[in-house]
């Protein structure tokens, strides 16, 4: 495979960029902090042992892709046990691996051979999904030239120039004729990598790459059981509630019930161990309380339901019309840590504050989508709940919500099958 003059020389440019890179990090690392000891990786040289066996490499051109690749990588590792996944980010990552788990994370190498080189030498994977159109054109033309599989996926839009590169559009356009498939988001998207340089008998329209919905179990009869006690009441879900903010949740659940008759509320610790205490303390301040661990059901009194048991919220989920996404009006560790797929593929209607952390991204698609209410403090709780407690405006919110947690099925399907061709001849090749 023949390097063209322009990447030839943008190779020249980013040695001499590679120098300056070097400096930057070995100056990082003498100050210390949580992302020193990993800022090798950026140098291509690899913190991680590379396992056994084949290896799947998913790219993230930036944080609105990392969750939906995050996913993938753990339905790949369920569907091959014998591969590894490996995921590669510009940013710091906002999830890491967990113990156990069917993944690994490197920060992506500088774009210059030797890094490059580096990365490619210790990892070899057998494919390779590159997710967004911010390309780096050294690397995927090396990865290329050793034979690796190379897909684009989640493409929207053809990659622009910048950062002042005088032939980043050739460069760009080198970069997209390397990838065997190149699956657009949209027929626009389409078009415009073909003229971008793409080829035109590798770009289909695939939809958008987003992080698939998990749908949390439940007991159908239990859930038919409470439906038909709770028949003709409006009932909301607060999810993983952090103490800082049940206050909050009971403030609005107070004012909003003044409007709404015999409203209940579903309030989920984010600590499962302070059920009883919070229990306890809301019969203090006058409430009908169940607390789940102790009374199982509500009956027809109870105005706030504290489900303090593992495993329930695929029944909240079903019950509620509403769910408040705790933790997202606190900044900080404790916002945005549940991912507002949940509720969405069950039909509950999404509130959430501000501070939506690790899902940030996520976040946005729903709101962008009209499938999420985004409440600006804690003062506004109320009032917005007090809104989305009309059947009419938490059903087209749902419905809004439904729409964007299975929009990226056909992607997800299409990548998961192209991954499956090339570990079946990644097989056949092993000696």
């Amino acid at each position: 495979m023949i390097r063209p003059p322009g990447l030839l020389a943008y190779l020249s440019l980013r040695s001499l960029g590679s120098v300056g890179a070097r400096r930057r990090i070995a100056g990082e690392i003498a100050h210390g902090g949580a992302e020193a000891a990993r800022l090798p990786e950026r140098m291509g040289q690899p913190t991680l042992r590379r396992p056994e066996g084949p290896l799947v490499w998913l790219h993230a051109s930036g944080p609105a892709q990392e969750g939906a690749l995050t996913e993938m990588a753990r339905r790949i590792g369920e569907a091959h046990e014998e591969a590894s996944v490996l995921v590669t980010t510009d940013a710091p990552p906002t999830r890491e691996p967990g113990p156990g788990g069917r993944w690994l994370h490197q920060f992506v190498p500088d774009d210059a051979a030797r890094p490059v080189a580096a990365f490619l030498d210790h990892w070899r994977p057998d494919i390779g999904i590159w997710a967004g159109t911010a390309l780096r054109p050294a690397l995927i033309d090396e990865a290329a030239r050793r034979g690796v599989p190379l897909c684009l996926i989640d493409a929207a839009a053809a990659p622009a120039p910048d950062r002042g590169w005088r032939r980043l559009a050739r460069l760009n356009a080198t970069a997209l004729r390397r990838f065997g498939h190149v699956l657009a988001t949209d027929d626009r998207a389409a078009a415009e990598l073909v003229e971008a340089g793409a080829a035109e008998g590798a770009v289909e329209v695939a939809g958008p790459l987003e992080e698939e919905a998990p749908i949390p179990p439940c007991n159908l009869q239990e859930r038919d059981a409470l439906a038909a006690i709770l028949k003709g009441r409006p009932v909301w879900l607060a999810v993983g509630v952090p103490e800082t903010e049940e206050g909050t949740v009971i403030t609005a659940h107070r004012n909003a019930a003044r409007l709404a008759h015999r409203l209940m509320l579903i309030l989920v610790p984010a600590d499962p161990a302070r059920g009883a205490t919070l229990a306890a303390a809301l019969a203090n301040f006058g409430f009908a309380v169940a607390l789940r661990s102790a009374d199982g059901e509500p009956d027809a009194a109870t105005e706030i339901l504290v489900a303090d048991g593992e495993g329930d919220l695929g029944l909240w989920y079903r019950l509620a019309p509403v769910t408040y996404m705790g933790g997202t009006l606190v900044p900080g560790p404790e916002g945005g840590t549940r991912s507002p797929l949940e509720p969405a593929a069950l039909g509950s209607a999404i509130l959430h504050g501000p501070a939506t952390g690790a899902h940030a991204a996520l976040y946005a698609r729903f709101a962008e989508a009209g499938g999420a209410r985004v409440v600006a403090g804690p003062g506004t709780l109320g009032e917005a709940l007090s809104e989305l407690l009309s059947p009419d405006r938490a059903a087209a919110l749902a419905h809004a919500a439904w729409r964007v947690s299975t929009g990226g099925a056909d992607m997800n399907e299409r990548v998961l099958a192209l991954v499956a061709g090339a570990l079946r001849r990644a097989r056949g090749a092993a000696p």
